[in-house]
């Protein structure tokens, strides 16, 4: 029997339960957990919570990893799956580094690169560095205060689905190692064309990998995930279908899905894609347990 340990930050750039930081408190208020019991699996959930009295975008968001990065390290060694359900990508900080980032890839899906750093940065925003300081390319002193994080080497991330990229942000990716399938590259040729040979060269590297899914990765016509989605992005069969191979050819450490924000999404299209891709990542995990 397969054993979830779902973890949730309800937080959005510091604050809590407000815009993609309701996402996983919606989830939770909808009984996700309760969802996943009734296919047959061991859930147990945990919250992240700021413990600090006054609350700061990167302050907050480096100490919620920190937190996160120990609830995850304590899941792996419980023989459990981590789960994580985060307003923010910069989660992935701390979940990285409780599963080892030294011997671990990721293949991130998203509208966006999340690839930005201070210097090219021209929203501000913390969270569109997230890819970029998991990798090394920003806020390295203070990603060494969470516990057991190492940089991920370039070559080993895949970035799947990007279709909106800032030019400082184009720039840093294309003299980068970093594996990019666009989504006007999906969308002319198909996924498992696309795909192929991205994670066979991922897979000549690693055996582990971090799957990150930005919900906002999910077309328009799907549902509107947030307030940053772009079009020309994929369908829920199609992200099915790109779980699947990455599920036949690397063992899934742990995964995210990120970013929704509940009131982008009064039909609920985004909560049901996403509890469906849910459901679909733990099958593929036990075609491997």
């Amino acid at each position: 029997m397969t054993t979830i340990k779902l973890i949730t930050i309800p937080y959005d750039s510091g604050h809590r339960g407000e815009r993609m930081g309701a996402g996983p408190l919606y989830f939770l208020s909808q009984n996700i957990d309760e969802i996943l019991r009734k296919e047959g699996w061991t859930i147990t959930v945990e919250t992240v919570e700021a413990q600090r009295p006054f609350r700061a975008e990167i302050a907050t968001a480096f100490e919620l990893c920190r937190s996160l990065a120990k609830l995850v390290r304590r899941a792996q060694e419980q023989g459990a799956f981590p789960l994580i359900l985060s307003g923010n990508c910069n989660s992935c900080l701390g979940t990285l580094s409780g599963i080892d980032p030294s011997t671990v890839g990721i293949i991130w899906f998203d509208a966006h690169g999340d690839f930005n750093t201070p210097e090219t940065t021209s929203g501000g925003f913390l969270d569109g560095m997230a890819l970029a300081t998991a990798t090394g390319r920003c806020w390295t002193s203070l990603a060494k205060t969470i516990p057991g994080f190492a940089a991920v080497p370039e070559s080993q991330v895949l970035l799947v689905g990007v279709r909106q990229l800032d030019p400082g942000e184009q720039a840093l990716l294309e003299q980068s190692q970093v594996l990019i399938v666009k989504g006007e590259q999906l969308r002319a040729f198909g996924l498992q064309e696309s795909l192929t040979q991205p994670l066979r060269e991922l897979r000549a590297r690693v055996r582990h990998v971090y799957v990150h899914i930005d919900l906002d990765v999910l077309d328009p016509q799907v549902g509107q995930a947030n307030s940053y989605a772009e079009p020309n992005g994929l369908m829920v069969h199609e992200m099915e279908r790109a779980i699947t191979l990455i599920a036949q050819q690397f063992v899934i450490a742990a995964s995210a899905f990120t970013a929704y924000d509940p009131s982008c999404d009064p039909e609920g299209k985004i909560f049901r894609a996403g509890t469906q891709l849910m459901k679909h990542m733990i099958q593929q995990l036990e075609t491997t347990i």
